[in-house]
């Protein structure tokens, strides 16, 4: 057996994990297999028009900022299996709940409370992944993890679409729901030592900060793991920052929209491979990983914004080859990122820690695709991915430098 395959078929030494990540599978394709029936809905049923689309985006982030450090504070006092198990009920619910409103406010508030209840799954997640793996083991566990999270964003909507085919979107709401509740059956399978400590335990630092400790006095008495948090919540607003405007960047350098779906595609492809190959790759330095993402990211993205700001276009091929490598390395971002929140972290903390980070990490996908449609309103959409390309730069030195001054 080769040495990439040994790494991911040693991820089963660890009891529970493989459990763990099966049953993520269904959790993950919940949040993603109604994605197109919730905007079917809006526009083809509803005749919605932009402003109604924007409330919807700010109904679906707004929960893990304002509640999802409630809710990580509320995993860490919890049993741990009863927490994945709850919050998967309380998404099912919610789900089926979306059969019923009329109106679009009330939509809103439905699709509200259902991330209302899924903010605790992450936290959750990511406690459980540190519970059953030594830190040697981190890395493939999360490249696993986010591998799985990866495709069920390519293959979620295209199952929804095709159930579209054949059912109404309450049909679909309806379909998730027991999707939702396949998943919360289980979680409910996992073995009682995820809420316990793995024996390798001992090889973490011991607790600086106790149970009763904020969040924020947590990540600020750990300096990897601000830089961290900072780092990823910053990379997420320049990513936003153009993310949004990749369709009007297809149609300015000459592309279709079918060209335009195959690189979204192709983003997740690329997320994928970089997760998987993370997975069975040796331990490395984190940061150093994270400012290698952000180069490569910054890079390519530079590229695409000078492709529209000078029009010299891109071919179709090397358009998609582009946003492929991109998806790939964000993966190096979000892997190693995930590790070092779970080296750092103490076991009673990881749900407060992990909320704090999805928040800003939100926070950013609140507020950057507001201010990089402003920009390209000004300036045009290639100085918005110029500018997100700039950042991602600045971020890549910044992670080297941590590496060289933490690692």
């Amino acid at each position: 057996m080769s040495y990439f395959g040994r790494r991911i078929s040693n991820l089963r030494q660890h009891e529970g994990l493989p459990r763990l990540l099966v049953a993520q599978a269904p959790a993950d394709f919940a949040d993603w297999l109604d994605f197109v029936a919730v905007g079917a809905l809006l526009v083809f049923h509803w005749n919605v028009g932009p402003i109604a689309l924007a409330w919807l985006t700010f109904a679906l982030g707004l929960p893990y900022v304002i509640v999802g450090p409630f809710m990580g504070r509320l995993v860490d006092h919890v049993p741990l299996r009863s927490a994945l198990v709850i919050s998967n009920i309380g998404r099912a619910v919610a789900t089926l709940a979306l059969v019923l409103p009329d109106t679009v406010p009330v939509l809103l508030a439905t699709v509200f409370l259902r991330g209302c209840a899924d903010s605790a799954f992450t936290p959750a997640r990511q406690a459980a992944i540190q519970r059953l793996t030594p830190p040697a083991a981190r890395t493939a566990a999360n490249g696993m993890s986010h591998a799985i999270n990866q495709t069920a964003k390519i293959a979620g909507p295209a199952l929804g679409g095709l159930l579209l085919m054949v059912l109404e979107p309450q049909g679909v709401f309806v379909v998730n729901a027991v999707v939702s509740f396949g998943a919360a059956l289980l979680m409910w399978t996992l073995p009682q030592n995820v809420n316990g400590r793995p024996d390798a335990s001992k090889e973490e630092k011991p607790d600086r900060v106790s149970d009763s400790g904020s969040a924020w006095s947590i990540i600020r008495s750990r300096p990897k793991l601000l830089r961290a948090i900072a780092l990823m919540s910053v990379g997420y607003f320049a990513m936003f920052f153009y993310d949004a405007l990749i369709p009007l960047l297809t149609r300015e350098t000459g592309h279709s929209e079918k060209v335009f779906g195959a690189a979204i595609a192709a983003v997740g492809a690329g997320g994928v491979l970089g997760a998987v190959f993370l997975s069975a790759a040796k331990e490395g330095s984190p940061f150093s990983r994270m400012a290698g993402g952000y180069f490569v990211s910054g890079t390519l993205v530079l590229i695409a914004g000078a492709s529209a700001v000078f029009q010299f276009g891109l071919p179709a091929a090397a358009f998609i080859l582009l946003f492929a490598v991109l998806g790939l390395s964000t993966a190096l971002t979000v892997v190693p990122y995930r590790t070092v929140l779970q080296d750092e972290t103490p076991q009673d903390s990881m749900g407060r820690v992990t909320s704090v980070g999805e928040a800003s990490s939100t926070v950013a996908l609140l507020i950057a695709p507001f201010a990089g449609a402003a920009l390209a309103e000004l300036l045009g959409v290639g100085a918005s991915f110029v500018t997100g390309g700039a950042g991602l730069l600045m971020l890549a030195c910044i992670a080297w430098i941590t590496a060289r001054r933490l690692e």
